[in-house]
């Protein structure tokens, strides 16, 4: 079903504590398979009903840790669903959800004005250098993508846009989206490391059904 509330999901966590043994199971067959697999496949895996799997998929779909497909029409008949394990969020995600949004937190309760924007993005630009790779052969936005998903962004790239259609510290962001998003502009700062001469990245956030919209000129 689409997403008809404005802006990202929160980022999924790796391993939800409350899914149960059998949920897991299902999970880590779909990761181990590294394809999108269907009903029956899964549920030879494991050694489960065929109806079981399912609601344990649906589970999996609610936390965005696996993803739904349609198969290619054989024939006649409704065509089947493929289910295919999602990116495993790492410890960044983590990192980044508890470093940053502790700072944010702290910049919101003790401070108000434009300086705070400044702080939260000298903040977010801080983290980004961390994560800059020199001397790698990937491109500038390759690196910034698998950043962003690395820390559950969730990131859908067009051309110069990025959509983030999940966020990791999207609580706060509700509360307080003018400083939460300086804080990822300044991670995509540091990650690039886009000087003063540089054309400024910019975000949207909440801009459409499901995502946030990130614009990184070229340079």
């Amino acid at each position: 079903m689409e997403n008809t509330n404005l802006g990202p999901e929160p980022a999924p966590e790796a391993d939800p504590s409350d899914l149960g043994a059998a949920v897991r199971q299902v999970l880590e067959a779909l990761r181990a398979g590294g394809r999108p697999m269907r009903v029956t496949e899964i549920a030879a895996s494991v050694g489960s009903h065929e109806n079981t799997v399912r609601s344990h998929l649906t589970q999996l779909l609610e936390r965005s840790l696996v993803t739904a497909d349609t198969a290619p029409s054989e024939g006649r008949g409704r065509p089947a669903v493929l289910y295919e394990a999602g990116p495993r969020p790492g410890v960044r995600v983590d990192e980044y959800r508890a470093l940053a949004g502790a700072f944010a937190a702290d910049l919101v309760a003790s401070e108000g004005g434009p300086q705070v924007r400044d702080r939260a993005r000298r903040i977010g630009r801080a983290w980004g250098e961390r994560l800059a790779a020199p001397g790698t052969t990937v491109t500038e936005r390759e690196h910034l993508d698998s950043t962003l998903a690395d820390l559950g962004f969730g990131p859908v790239r067009d051309g110069a846009t990025v959509r983030l259609t999940t966020c990791p510290l999207l609580d706060l962001a509700v509360e307080n989206p003018d400083v939460i998003c300086q804080v990822h502009l300044g991670l995509v700062d540091g990650t690039l490391r886009r000087g003063d001469d540089d054309e400024p990245a910019e975000l949207t956030p909440f801009a459409e059904p499901g995502a946030c919209l990130l614009r990184v000129p070229e340079r």
